[in-house]
């Protein structure tokens, strides 16, 4: 049996893997306080909304993208691994700022600030590291690399402005932060390694079309903008991004019914973008139209059926691939994969309908898929063992 020091040692081996735990931690943990504070048990220093989306955007994704591209982007830029004293320290940022951000949440606003601030600091790390791998890179074609980093520099901006809004108390700037940093940093980081990895791992060798993503960012920076000072219209420029996007991966031809587990769910994630776009824009409009609340349906839609699903399908297969597992799936992953759906469709019955017990169950979901990825696939991850 390994020893304790040798569990650490190889904890800290991989980047993702301690990325990768954190980011599973905190979904269940961030979520269950959500829950809590839903239902009146526990009363925040901030509005439960602003909890909410500050935990799952910069705790709970940032923890997996910083695992996935801490890894990979040296791979896509023809660099050597980090050093692991790059990702250590880093990691050391994500949870010392997860902590008093979380700590502050129910006792001080000032010291959660105080770890916004630290997790801040973490994201522009991250973007640092990745910077100067993207200055150093001999590939000649960085067009890939160009956008991840854009994605997360708009982060970095999205989140400095949710700060200061937390601060100063201005909802205004608070929306304009929650949906850059939704649209232009997680949906926008997904979409650019997605439209990479995806087709190649599913053996599509079709030229991509290069004006793809610069069209889609540029949507969904007018649609933001709409979005604030003109409502019912922005969801008409989203509506556009997903017609957009819809028809480049139409173009991929993706075999989703002949794919592999561990494929089709990738081939899910990536459909579900243009189709989040489209059926949230049209409940939008819809909703403006007859004067009813949808509860955020469209951000549901593509941040759980697009940037979850994706998280879910990538963080499986890396964490096979990376612990020497056979990359096939076994029916208890089947399900851990349809439950990403299950999730997707009760968040939106609830949007659509309002009816309280199916906010319930949709946050039971979320807390059964990743409480059920963590039992079958954390053996595997911390600690290397074979499973498959």
């Amino acid at each position: 049996m390994p020893s304790e020091n040798n569990k650490l040692t190889y904890f800290f081996s991989q980047p993702h893997q301690p990325f990768f735990t954190w980011g599973v931690f905190n979904a269940i943990l961030a979520m269950l306080l959500f829950l809590l504070s839903y239902k009146g048990v526990v009363v925040f220093e901030t509005t439960p909304n602003l909890f909410h989306a500050y935990s799952l955007i910069f705790i709970v994704f940032t923890a997996f993208f910083q695992g996935f591209l801490l890894t990979t982007f040296p791979r896509f830029s023809q660099m050597p691994p980090l050093a692991q004293n790059i990702y250590a320290t880093n990691f050391t940022l994500l949870v010392a700022g997860t902590l008093l951000f979380y700590i502050g949440v129910l006792v001080n606003i000032w010291v959660m600030l105080a770890g916004m601030v630290l997790l801040l600091g973490n994201q522009l790390f991250s973007f640092y590291a990745f910077w100067q791998i993207y200055k150093a890179s001999p590939s000649p074609d960085k067009y890939d690399q160009f956008w991840i980093l854009s994605a997360f520099g708009s982060g970095i901006v999205a989140h400095f402005l949710l700060i200061v809004s937390a601060a100063m108390g201005v909802m205004v700037l608070e929306e304009l932060a929650k949906q850059a940093a939704l649209y232009l940093y997680l949906v926008f980081v997904a979409f650019s390694v997605g439209q990479r990895m995806i087709p190649f791992f599913s053996h599509v060798m079709i030229a991509k079309n290069k004006k793809t993503l610069k069209q889609s960012f540029v949507l969904f920076s007018v649609g933001i903008l709409t979005n604030l000072f003109f409502p019912p219209f922005g969801a008409f420029i989203f509506l556009a991004a997903g017609v957009l996007i819809g028809k480049e991966v139409y173009r991929w031809k993706l075999p989703f019914k002949e794919a592999e587990p561990i494929l089709w769910i990738l081939h899910l994630a990536i459909f579900w973008l243009p189709v989040g776009l489209v059926l949230g824009s049209i409940g939008e409009i819809a909703g403006w139209a007859f004067e009813k609340e949808v509860l955020f349906l469209g951000l549901h839609l593509v941040a759980i059926g697009f940037v979850t699903t994706v998280l879910i399908g990538f963080g499986t297969r890396v964490t096979l691939g990376h612990s020497g597992n056979m990359m096939v799936t076994d029916n208890k992953t089947k399900m851990l994969f349809y439950m990403t759906q299950a999730v997707v469709y009760m968040r939106a019955l609830y949007a659509l309908t309002g009816t309280s017990f199916l906010f319930d169950i949709a946050v039971l979901l979320w807390l059964v898929l990743f409480g059920g990825w963590a039992v079958k696939y954390m053996p595997a991850l911390a600690f290397g063992k074979r499973i498959t």
